[in-house]
């Protein structure tokens, strides 16, 4: 019941925000036919050249000095997830990460189902080696269809392996192990202290501040971007 009604709140509020293109960009790609089997892992090239040479620290992407922090929770089963990854996030990175404007927290929840906590699972221990926002992202570029038993340790270590600098045996071997499992209740922890009600859920703060949820009027790096803006030093926002 909690799974769902996550889920269900997720597409209300999604629905709310861009019903027409998220609706259509969710039904109309469902994702691979299963890494494994001879297809080809997709965005590999475009997941490792974005984020090459920014610096990473278990969850976080970015300097760790910069201005802004934003964090967003995301269920890696989430398409609404995996379309503002695809579309909204590239932006976002090069123009506000990689200037040293905005340090980024990937929070990884598990609401929607087993594919979900096993794909999470892995997420958290490539964090333990600083390859947690590749690792979501290219899982985003290949995401399946929902609780359809995808996110199989094949599966998985395909995508794993398809990160730079990424040791994918260790990742699923650290999978189940603490440090992972200790993120993951994390992340669940500060959902719950936020009220956070679907994915993907954005919040930013100035250095040093408290943070607050963004309430965007439509899913996109512009969007953020303008709350991002009104939060940096000289900004008056």
């Amino acid at each position: 019941m909690r799974q769902r009604l996550w889920l269900l709140v997720g597409v209300v509020v999604a629905a709310a925000v861009a019903v027409g293109a998220l609706a259509l960009a969710s039904g109309g790609d469902s994702g691979p036919q299963g890494l494994g089997d001879g297809s080809s892992l997709r965005g590999q090239a475009e997941v490792n050249r974005l984020f090459a040479g920014v610096p990473q620290e278990g969850i976080a992407v970015g300097d760790p000095a910069a201005p802004v922090t934003l964090v967003e929770f995301v269920d890696l089963q989430c398409p609404f997830c995996a379309q503002f990854a695809r579309n909204e996030l590239p932006e976002l990175v090069r123009r506000y990460v990689r200037t040293g404007k905005v340090r980024m927290e990937l929070r990884v929840l598990t609401f929607l189902g087993e594919d979900s906590l096993r794909a999470g699972q892995v997420a958290a221990a490539a964090a333990e080696q600083n390859r947690g926002w590749q690792f979501a992202d290219l899982f985003f570029a290949n995401q399946g269809p929902e609780n359809s038993g995808y996110a199989t340790d094949e599966f998985l270590r395909e995508v794993a392996s398809g990160v730079d600098g990424l040791d994918a045996d260790k990742a699923l071997a650290d999978a189940q192990g603490s440090v992972a499992a200790v993120e993951l209740r994390r992340a669940e922890a500060a959902a719950k202290t936020l009220g956070v009600g679907s994915t993907p859920t954005f919040f930013a703060s100035r250095r040093g501040g408290t943070l607050e949820q963004l309430r965007l009027s439509e899913l996109t790096a512009s969007a953020v971007g303008s709350e991002i803006d009104r939060r940096l030093p000289g900004s008056g926002g």
